[in-house]
């Protein structure tokens, strides 16, 4: 998540726009940075569904995430969920398997479908043998509770309450064992499309996969996602630069926006 300076001190970058480290300034912020500025396959987007591509050989995400013992850390920037080294679960793209490595949240979202930006977006990651990353998004609206947060609502309040110099060190909460497989839901519809990562150093060739149904999350739980954290960590839209955004939509699955 961050550079280091010769210095041994952390490369800084924030989220306040018109500030010298808000998302328009990362590029300059370190040489490792420099695809935050220069890249042309940037991320987050914004999805305009009209345009996307329907692709009905798309991967079906098919995954089973087994039940893991997690840390979250928040390091100042975005709170995550690391798993403590065993085999979470797998997906498979392109015929390429890429294992799960960790979550992380962006409060309001990254992406915006037809301009709408939402409360929140949860990113899963997975990566390959060969260092291929590839996100699966799933957006939230306000609405009834997810059961996933409940079991890390103990954890997110002492997170909170741990008022730690973020520029020196990261603050860490053990979960125990966290149950994964309200993630794992069939995944039906999604958005496909090639970008980058959304935090510096901004690394290309990241594989997204942006589901199409938008799922609920209450005002108390998503409060509890955002009390850690200084402010928004949501990158501005980027632009798609000639991008062919596909749509996976396999019969009976759920979309939750005008096609």
């Amino acid at each position: 998540m961050m550079s280091i300076h010769a210095d041994g001190g952390p490369v800084l970058y924030g989220y306040a726009a018109g500030s010298a480290t808000g998302p328009e300034n990362w590029g300059k912020l370190s040489p490792e940075y420099r695809l935050c500025g220069q890249g042309k396959q940037q991320s987050p987007i914004d999805i305009v569904t009209k345009k996307a591509v329907p692709s009905p050989n798309l991967d079906t995400l098919e995954r089973t995430y087994a039940a893991s013992h997690g840390t979250l850390v928040n390091d100042g920037h975005d709170i995550m969920l690391k798993f403590d080294g065993a085999k979470v679960g797998t997906i498979t793209i392109a015929g390429k398997v890429y294992s799960f490595d960790k979550l992380h949240w962006h409060a309001p979202s990254d992406h915006t479908i037809n301009g709408q930006r939402f409360p929140l977006e949860l990113h899963l990651v997975h990566k390959s043998a060969d260092g291929g990353v590839a996100v699966i998004a799933i957006l939230y609206q306000l609405g009834a509770p997810d059961s996933f947060y409940y079991q890390l609502r103990t954890q997110l309040a002492e997170m909170a309450a741990d008022k730690c110099s973020f520029a020196e060190e990261e603050s860490h909460v053990e979960t125990g064992l966290v149950h994964l497989r309200s993630l794992q839901k069939r995944t039906g519809s999604y958005f496909r499309y090639t970008g980058s990562l959304t935090v510096p150093p901004c690394t290309e060739n990241v594989i997204w996969n942006v589901l199409g149904k938008v799922r609920q999350i209450s005002n108390e739980q998503l409060q509890l996602l955002k009390a850690p954290l200084p402010g928004s960590d949501a990158r501005p839209v980027q632009p798609l630069n000639g991008r062919t955004v596909q749509f996976y939509n396999p019969p009976n699955s759920t979309i939750s926006f005008q096609m």
